[in-house]
């Protein structure tokens, strides 16, 4: 990418930084070699290696925060302990599955606002309300109006089999 500032040009910046930051992974990085890129390679590992793609921290971050908050559940309801359990388990399982969702997500992002063609990149307002639509979804209060996507973001996830 070269020339002049432009609106679009920062949308591409803002798209790759997004990949390097949640995929640990700089455009510098010495496995984009030739012609692939780390467009082409976040686009490439969706959605199938997902979690193999993501900065190893943020996962680590994940499991820490999914720990607390199952402790501090399981200390909450210690008087029901076996069904308390069961909750645990089961909220365990629906917050990695949304944590993934909320990964594919900001990546797809990423690669929305990182493609070649300044045509074909997002806009900024609907970067910004996609972001907040997968900030919500993670911290787990989405409203009726936050669930819904844009059409063009819907119709990328819409490929996606979670």
């Amino acid at each position: 990418m070269g020339g002049k500032a432009s609106i679009q040009g920062d949308v591409y910046s803002y798209g790759i930084l997004l990949l390097e930051m949640f995929t640990g992974k700089r455009p510098t990085d010495e496995a984009f070699r030739g012609d692939l890129n780390i467009h082409q390679y976040a686009k490439a590992a969706l959605p199938q290696r997902l979690m193999q793609i993501v900065e190893r921290s943020l996962l680590r971050r994940k499991v820490e925060v999914t720990t607390t908050a199952i402790a501090e559940e399981k200390d909450m309801k210690d008087n029901i302990e076996a069904q308390s359990e069961t909750n645990i388990d089961e909220n365990h399982s629906q917050t990695n599955e949304n944590v993934a969702k909320c990964l594919h997500s900001v990546l797809e992002i990423g690669l929305g606002c990182s493609m070649e063609s300044p045509k074909e990149r997002m806009n900024m307002g609907e970067v910004v309300r996609e972001l907040l639509r997968v900030k919500n979804t993670f911290l787990g209060f989405a409203s009726r109006g936050d669930r819904t996507c844009t059409h063009s973001f819907k119709a990328r996830l819409l490929e996606v089999d979670f």
